[in-house]
C-alpha cells in the first residue's frame, strides 16, 4: 500500500488516526502494530512471517543484552542478532549478486523477490541492539512496544531510520488528541504528498519519454536532469509524509531532508541528503572503525568502507558500489585536497556539486554496466536532434517549478507566509490533498522509487 494510493489516503489512513486517539493507553501500541502488519501484509503479506520472526528474535536478544554482565556473552548476544537480522538482508537482498560473482546462476536467487522494507527495518533493529549493548538505550520490556517500534507503518518502508531512544517515551505515554500536532503534522502530509504525485510522478513520465532517446545528447541530459529531480521530490515526499504522520499519531521523526540541491559540496550535499541514513553509517560504522582520529590513511580507509558499504546498501548491482566508490572519491578529494575549504565563488560550488550529484544519478538509474555505459554514451556524445526542444517546450513549467522549489529561500518564502497567515497554510493543504487525489484518480502511474532498495 502506498502513501500517495486512494486506498491508503480515503480509509487507512483516517481510520487509524481517528481510532488511535480514542483507545485506552494500552490499547494503542497493539492497535498500531496491528494496524501497521496490515499495512505491509496489504503489499507483501508473503513476508510477515519473516519479519515477525525477526522482531521477536531482536527484541529476545535486546533483553538477554542488557540483563548479562559478562562482556563476552553481551557481546556474543549482539553479535547473534546482527547476524540475524543481516542474514536475512543478506540472503533475500544479496544472494543473486554474490553467487553470480563465482559463476553460479540459481533461477531461484535470481527470481527472489526483495521484501518490502527489509533495508530499512535491519538498520533499525541493528541500531537497537547496538545502542542496548553500548548503554545508550534501555532494553525494552514490553514485545508489543517494540513491534510497535519497528512495525510503524509511517516510517517502515522507506524510512527514515528512527532510533529507538527518539520514540521510547511516546511509546509508554498516552498520546492524546493535540490540535498543534494535528495541524503541523497534516500540512507536513499535503506538502510531501503534493511533492510526490504533483512533481515526482509528472517527472519520472518525463524521464521515461526521454530516455527511450538514445543517442541524443540534449534528451540524455534532460532525461538525467528528470530523474534527479524525481528521485528528490519521491524520495523526500515520503520521507515529509512519514514525519507528518507520525506527528499526527503523537511521534517525533528526524528530518531526512534539508534542500540537498542547494549544498556548496558534496559533503554538505550528504548532510542534506537521506540524514538519517548518513547519521547510521557516522555512527555505527565510521566512528567506530576509528572516523579521523588515527591519520589520514586510515581516515580514508574508513571512508571507503563507508561508502562502499554505503552503495552495496542501495543495490546488489557494481552500479551501486561504483556509486560508492563515485562518492568516496569526491569526499576524499574535499576532504584532504580542500581540507574543508569551500570553492569560491559560491555558485561555482554549487554548479560543480549538482554535476557530480546528477551524474552520480546516472550510474544510480542504470540497470546494470552494460546500460550505465550506453546512458554515460548518450550524455557525451555531442549529436542532438530538434525534438530535444520540444521535450524541453512541453515539461517547462515542471522544470521551472520543480527548480525552484528546490532553493531554500523560495521554499522558507512559502512556509514563512503559511506561518503568517493560517487561511493561506489551509487553502494551500486542501488544494494540495484535492488535487493529488484528482491526479491519483486519473493516473495509473504512480511509482516510489525506493521500494526497489
Amino acid at each position: 500500500m502506498l502513501f500517495s494510493s486512494l486506498t491508503f489516503l480515503l480509509y487507512f489512513l483516517p481510520a487509524v488516526a481517528l481510532i488511535h486517539y480514542f483507545l485506552p493507553r494500552k490499547a494503542q501500541n497493539p492497535f498500531l502494530l496491528l494496524s501497521s502488519l496490515l499495512f505491509y501484509a496489504w503489499g507483501d503479506i508473503r513476508r510477515v512471517p519473516l519479519f515477525a520472526g525477526l522482531l521477536i528474535a531482536d527484541w529476545g536478544l535486546g533483553l538477554l543484552i542488557g540483563k548479562t554482565e559478562r562482556p563476552q556473552k553481551r557481546r556474543l548476544w549482539l553479535i547473534l542478532g546482527l547476524l540475524c537480522s543481516f542474514g536475512a538482508l543478506l540472503f533475500y537482498k544479496y544472494t543473486a549478486f554474490l553467487l553470480g560473482i563465482v559463476g553460479v546462476r540459481l533461477r531461484m536467487a535470481q527470481e527472489m523477490k526483495l521484501p518490502l522494507g527489509i533495508s530499512f527495518f535491519t538498520f533499525q533493529a541493528a541500531g537497537y541492539l547496538i545502542d542496548v549493548y553500548r548503554g545508550k538505550a534501555a532494553p525494552e520490556k514490553d514485545p508489543v512496544a517494540f513491534g510497535t517500534f519497528l512495525f510503524l507503518f509511517p516510517q517502515l518502508i522507506a524510512g527514515p531510520i528512527v532510533r529507538y531512544q527518539d520514540l521510547q517515551k511516546a511509546l509508554h505515554q498516552k498520546r492524546r488528541p493535540d490540535a498543534q500536532a494535528l495541524d503541523g503534522g497534516m500540512s507536513l502530509f499535503a506538502l510531501g504528498l503534493g511533492a510526490k504525485v504533483l512533481l515526482a510522478n509528472p517527472l519520472g513520465a518525463m524521464y521515461t519519454e526521454l530516455s527511450a532517446f538514445s543517442g541524443d545528447m540534449a534528451c540524455a541530459w534532460l532525461s538525467l536532469i528528470a530523474y534527479s529531480l524525481q528521485i528528490y521530490f519521491d524520495f523526500m515526499g515520503y520521507s515529509v509524509m512519514a514525519v507528518g504522520m507520525g506527528r499526527m499519531l503523537g511521534f517525533s521523526f528526524p528530518r531526512n531532508f534539508r534542500h540537498p540541491y542547494a549544498a556548496r559540496s558534496v559533503t554538505d550535499f550528504w548532510r542534506r541528503w537521506h540524514i538519517t541514513l548518513s547519521a547510521w553509517f557516522r555512527d555505527y560504522v565510521y566512528i567506530p572503525l576509528g572516523g579521523s582520529r588515527r591519520g589520514a590513511g586510515r581516515t580514508a580507509v574508513n571512508l571507503l568502507c563507508v561508502w562502499l558499504l554505503t552503495g552495496f546498501w542501495h543495490g546488489a548491482d557494481w552500479t551501486f558500489i561504483l556509486w560508492g566508490l563515485w562518492y568516496f572519491v569526491w569526499l576524499a578529494a574535499e576532504k584532504f585536497l580542500l581540507r574543508g575549504r569551500e570553492i569560491r565563488p559560491a555558485f561555482l560550488g554549487r554548479a560543480l556539486t549538482l554535476l557530480c550529484v546528477f551524474l552520480g544519478w546516472a550510474l544510480f538509474v542504470s540497470d546494470g554496466l552494460a546500460d550505465f555505459g550506453a546512458y554515460a554514451q548518450s550524455l557525451f556524445c555531442f549529436r542532438s536532434g530538434a525534438g530535444a526542444l520540444f521535450w524541453a517546450r512541453e515539461y517547462a513549467l515542471l522544470l521551472l517549478v520543480s527548480a525552484v522549489l528546490c532553493v531554500p529561500k523560495a521554499v522558507e518564502g512559502v512556509k514563512g507566509l503559511a506561518r503568517r497567515y493560517p487561511a493561506l497554510r489551509f487553502l494551500l493543504v486542501i488544494a494540495l490533498i484535492a488535487l493529488s487525489v484528482a491526479s491519483l484518480a486519473k493516473s495509473t502511474f504512480n511509482p516510489f522509487l525506493y521500494f526497489r532498495f
